[in-house]
């Protein structure tokens, strides 16, 4: 009888304790994180960690992850599909503040709650103008703009390293995905004097991306990439190509040293990236969400804001094969970020796995 009352009591206390955490966790506010790729990608893993350090160190929210891995999955069919399912996710849970990550989720899932009662938005990694979402002049919606850090790559494309007994020619190859056609628009308006900005090839398939990085040296002296994951194997086959394949051909066969504007390009096998920053897109936006839900600050009250930080990657054996020096504090900052992939000392910038 004893044993019996000594069981019954165990399970009433743990009801109990299950019951209140229950109601604990409904009475916090919840905060969907949607990303439009997957936690695998590079891009997303480090945004991930950015809202980590700024909402994951206490125990005043709930959070929630949805990816919708849209890297691997570029075509039409597959976005409104990925969509549907982001929306749904949205709507069963139903929270306080969504923060929606790059252009895929503010297109396919965000800009449908736009005003709408209950939830504000805030967007991070939006690399063309917010107009088309629907977000300029939304009274629930903020968020922080993703701009390519190109003053920063300007200013280190000047450098000695890179000199050339004329002003120095810079092309653009990239995929032609939609991201890449937004940041394309910022990079042929940017004003590159006195480099010389020679234009862009933004090819579909991996034998056209051959081609135009065998082909570039007859207009540049630098290639530029801000993104190749969308390369098709061929015209027939729409299978994309690894990232790494792509990478490792480029380095053993292009003419030109390659610069990226991302940091996954040198975790890739790629030489040198002046990258934007995807820590800061993270703990931005985290901020902002926290403003919304500690203070009740409205996010129209809240200034949109843009990308002010970058980080440095780099490989320094490739430089050198292609007798590229920069000042020590190119290594110094490379070393103190974790971004420095030197002979076999391999290190990445990967912070917190997801």
């Amino acid at each position: 009888m004893k044993k019996r009352l000594s069981w019954l009591l165990s399970g009433l206390f743990i009801a109990i304790v299950v019951v209140v955490s229950i109601i604990n966790n409904l009475a916090k506010p919840r905060v969907l994180i949607l990303q439009s790729y997957g936690p695998d990608y590079a891009w997303t893993r480090d945004v991930d960690v950015g809202i980590r350090r700024v909402l994951d160190g206490g125990n005043n929210y709930v959070l929630r992850w949805h990816y919708m891995d849209l890297k691997r999955h570029p075509w039409p069919e597959a976005k409104a599909a990925a969509g549907i399912q982001a929306r749904h996710a949205i709507d069963d849970w139903q929270p306080d503040v969504l923060i929606a990550v790059d252009d895929d989720a503010q297109e396919y899932a965000a800009r449908f709650y736009v005003n709408k009662p209950g939830i504000r938005i805030v967007f991070a990694g939006t690399n063309g103008s917010v107009v088309p979402y629907g977000y300029e002049g939304a009274t629930n919606v903020t968020g922080i703009l993703e701009r390519k850090s190109l003053t920063a790559l300007k200013e280190t494309l000047l450098l000695p390293g890179f000199s050339h007994d004329h002003p120095l020619r810079v092309i653009e190859i990239c995929d032609a995905s939609e991201t890449v056609q937004l940041d394309h628009a910022f990079i042929a308006a940017f004003d590159w004097k006195p480099l010389s900005y020679t234009g862009a090839e933004l090819v579909e398939t991996y034998d056209d991306w051959q081609r135009a990085i065998l082909a570039a040296d007859t207009r540049a002296d630098v290639i530029l990439t801000t993104n190749y994951r969308k390369l098709s194997r061929s015209r027939s086959d729409r299978t994309l190509v690894p990232p790494g394949e792509v990478i490792a051909w480029t380095e053993a066969h292009s003419p030109l040293p390659v610069v990226g504007v991302n940091a996954f390009f040198v975790e890739d096998g790629g030489m040198l990236a002046i990258a934007t920053s995807p820590f800061e897109q993270g703990e931005v936006s985290a901020r902002m969400a926290r403003e919304i839900i500690d203070h009740h600050t409205p996010p129209a009250n809240i200034p949109v804001d843009s990308t002010h930080q970058y980080i440095i990657l780099m490989r320094p054996e490739q430089m050198a094969a292609h007798h590229i020096v920069l000042p020590p504090l190119y290594e110094a900052f490379a070393r103190a970020t974790n971004n420095y992939f030197g002979g076999n000392e391999i290190v990445t910038s990967k912070g917190t796995q997801n």
